[in-house]
């Protein structure tokens, strides 16, 4: 016999088989978007890494690297007294929002947020897509970390996104 089209049975294998690929799949696709929500924050990682270089290397140039507190100017007309004056610790940015909102630029699916004790401030951006963070263990954020001695790096630390 010559038939045209398939059997019901065979209709039901392919559907089975879709289903078992489809049941395999939607959890990485799940997955992609916390590990796209973490690559933004590894972005936004980098340029705090290269703002964080150059003033370093301002400060190297003024000598002030090994001073606790000291200053260099950015010659933008902002800063404290609108004299251009940028704050540094041991050459690196402070951990201080309006101090870095003018070395770098983020869009607007972030936030920035302090924490701060007499003797360590941090700062922290987090997506706003993302809980609000309440200490160093919160999710999907990345904190800034000021040196504390001279000839010391600050931290930048990634918490992933879930």
């Amino acid at each position: 016999m010559n038939s045209k089209g398939f059997t019901l049975i065979e209709l039901v294998v392919v559907i089975v088989i879709l289903g078992i690929l489809a049941a395999t799949a939607v959890p990485k696709f799940v997955n992609l978007s916390a590990e796209a929500k973490t690559a933004t924050l590894q972005g936004v990682k980098a340029s705090m890494q290269s703002a964080a270089a150059m003033i370093y290397s301002k400060s190297l140039v003024k000598g002030n690297q090994n001073e606790l507190d000291s200053t260099i100017d950015l010659g933008d007309g902002a800063g404290f007294g609108s004299d251009g004056k940028f704050f540094i610790t041991y050459g690196y940015p402070l951990a201080n929002i309006s101090e870095w909102k003018r070395i770098i630029e983020v869009d607007s699916a972030f936030s920035y947020k302090s924490f701060g004790s007499s003797s360590l401030n941090v700062l922290v951006i987090y997506r706003n897509d993302s809980v609000e963070p309440t200490g160093a263990g919160s999710p999907c954020m990345l904190y800034y970390l000021e040196p504390t001695t001279p000839n010391t790096a600050p931290q930048f630390i990634i918490n992933e996104c879930a």
